[in-house]
């Protein structure tokens, strides 16, 4: 602080520069950044001084305006231009901080790699309620992009100011956290402290995977994991990808080959040399609530409910496991931070409640329900992305969610991605309750208690997987017409990329008894009458619903609400009868097939996510990330 006194950039009234901000309010933004610019040599000045009061002190960013600045991302898509960033010197020794800078031209101009930003920040000269709301919009923005851009990043810092109002943010994959406003004039060391931490901080403490480092091989940024004592290196983009949101499991699946060490190795990982392996493996990163169980456990709890026939034949049909581990570092299980105890706001809905994370990677070799139901699980997730096909048979996968029936209630939270999920399991109530009758008027009164999912809903998730597929994956021989392609993507849109409570068009599905009737209508100007036979599974369903709530849920020992022993393997049978029947009549088509064939899928909707499928366009209508396959 004394530092900054004799600088004259700080006195016993606060910030110099601030005050004279006042000034020049109603001049455009861009001086702004003018008055600002003296946090250039604020950083500057703040770590002058704590290198010649601490020569152990190392510095690792630089932190200055960058209202100019453009980043270098690994992903195409929306760019970012933050009014302040603090970037890592050690891999950006090329950025060169004025000592005085004076006009936005002395800021940051240089391109640097998003990778490389440690944190962020958003001005504006007035502290109207516009100028706040843009702030916050391009800091979430910002700090959005930023996570889902970098495997390696958990956790994104920054603070906004408006005038001398001023808030820092710390935005991580359990929570959004943002202080109080508080005037900074009357707290000058806030923002002092602040800018110490994310210029002395070592990358792992700032937020960045410190057993995932980034890696150049090639000239091309690559991903390495480290598991235990192993170490994995990504090949080409990620299989499967869900980090799009800031608070959540943020799943990435990749294809991996090994790295084992060899001084005369290619590949550069912190200083020690390896060599990469030739066997490909898969590897999921994922930030699990931190009371799930991992897949593997629970996998092994499965299988050992069943009989030694029941388990070989399951066992066909789920992953392999190579390893798979929470986290560890600096011997500690990596989690994310508990939230502060006080809150202004207390969640309303269960699926929004606040929870902590844990770390977990798997790797496994490969790049079944009715048995589920014998071993007492209900998977809960059974989405696009975690049924696979591998070596000519179906595999479950991501069982994070899975739980014993008899264990479920209805202050679970839900889990499922929403274009999957059964719709009674997206409104929270059961839709074919029998009448009420004199016997049970009383059991009525609390109905609003009974839901929890179960067994069917799973089935259910297959019936909404198929829906998908016929909305999204449209044969192009013969060509459809542009009348009937608009009908489809109309159609899609009420159905696919709502949120986790779902919509009316929905619940109609399932509840209304000619709904197969309509989708045909739509759908049966595209497709042959064989692959639309499936539709009807929906009075399948229907009727399975009405004959498990024939006799109403009960309280159980646990205080929880559910039902009883009603389950059979017959909607199962029926299932598997008419999309085997569909199967049958196509071949299966490998992957080397495919990209011999037409070429690559036509996306109608801009999207990069393309496909080598043959004869088959997508016409996901949806956000192409809000789909977990």
């Amino acid at each position: 602080m004394n530092a900054l006194k004799e600088g004259e950039f700080l006195d016993d009234n606060g910030w110099i520069s601030f005050r004279n901000m006042g000034k020049r309010q109603n001049e455009n933004e861009t001086l702004a950044f003018l008055a600002l610019a003296f946090l250039g040599q604020v950083a500057e000045t703040i770590t002058r001084a704590a290198t010649q009061h601490d020569e152990t002190l190392k510095p690792q960013a630089v932190a200055c305006p960058s209202p100019t600045a453009t980043y270098q991302h690994s992903k195409l898509g929306y760019r970012f231009f933050p009014d302040w960033t603090a970037v890592f010197n050690v891999l950006s020794s090329s950025i060169h901080v004025d000592a005085k800078p004076s006009t936005v031209s002395a800021s940051r101009k240089t391109p640097v790699k998003a990778l490389d930003i440690a944190s962020i920040a958003e001005f504006k000269l007035e502290d109207t309620t516009e100028k706040i709301i843009n702030n916050e919009e391009k800091m979430v923005g910002a700090a959005k992009q930023l996570l889902e851009n970098d495997p390696c990043r958990e956790r994104v810092l920054g603070f906004t100011m408006e005038k001398k109002r001023t808030r820092f943010w710390d935005f991580s994959r359990c929570a959004i956290t943002v202080s109080e406003p508080f005037d900074l004039n009357e707290k000058p060391e806030l923002l002092v402290d602040f800018l110490l931490f994310v210029i002395f901080a070592k990358k792992h403490e700032i937020g960045f995977d410190p057993t995932m480092p980034n890696i150049s091989v090639g000239g091309e940024d690559c991903s390495c994991y480290e598991i235990g004592n192993s170490f994995f290196l990504t090949v080409g983009s990620p299989l499967s990808e869900a980090a799009y949101d800031m608070v959540g499991r943020a799943t990435r699946v990749w294809v991996v080959v090994g790295l084992f060490p060899d001084r005369n190795g290619d590949i550069d990982v912190g200083g020690r040399r390896f060599r990469r392996g030739v066997t490909r493996r898969v590897l999921k990163d994922v930030w699990l609530y931190d009371k799930a169980h991992c897949e593997r456990e629970i996998q092994s709890s499965i299988l050992e409910k069943l009989d030694v026939k029941q388990e070989t034949k399951l066992e066909e049909y789920f992953l392999t496991f190579i390893m798979e581990e929470v986290i560890i570092y600096e011997g500690e299980p990596k989690r994310t931070l508990k939230k502060p105890s006080r809150t202004e706001v207390q969640p309303t809905m269960m699926s929004r409640t606040h929870m902590l994370r844990k770390h977990v990677r798997s790797v496994v070799n490969e790049e079944c329900l009715d048995l589920f139901r014998i071993a007492g699980f209900i998977h809960r997730d059974l989405s696009g992305g975690n049924t696979l096909f591998f070596e000519g048979r179906g595999i479950i996968s991501d069982l994070e969610y899975a739980k014993r029936y008899n264990e479920v209630s209805s202050h679970d939270p839900k889990t499922s991605t929403p274009d999957f999920m059964a719709a009674e399991y997206q409104a929270n109530f059961f839709f074919f309750l029998p009448s009420r009758t004199d016997a049970t008027a009383e059991l009525f009164k609390l109905q609003d208690e009974w839901f929890a999912p179960h067994f069917v809903h799973d089935v259910e998730s297959v019936y909404w997987q198929y829906l998908w597929f016929l909305h999204n994956r449209i044969p192009k021989t013969p060509e459809p017409s542009q009348s009937a392609l608009e009908k489809v993507k109309r159609q899609a849109g009420r159905y696919f990329g709502h949120s986790i409570d779902g919509n009316q068009d929905r619940f109609e599905v399932i509840r209304n008894e000619t709904s197969d009737i309509k989708l045909l209508g739509v759908l049966e100007s595209i497709y042959c009458p064989l692959i639309l036979q499936p539709l009807d599974l929906s009075i399948t369903l229907r009727e399975e619903y009405r004959r498990v709530v024939r006799a109403l849920p009960m309280k159980k020992s646990d205080d929880s609400w559910r039902l009883g022993d009603v389950f059979n393997g017959d909607i199962y049978e029926k299932f598997l009868g008419k999309l085997q029947a569909v199967l049958d009549a196509y071949p299966v088509i490998t992957v080397d097939a495919a990209s011999r064939g037409t070429g690559k899928v036509v996306p109608l909707n801009g999207s990069n996510d393309l496909q080598t499928l043959p004869h088959i366009q997508n016409l996901d209508r949806s956000h192409p990330k809000r789909i977990k396959n």
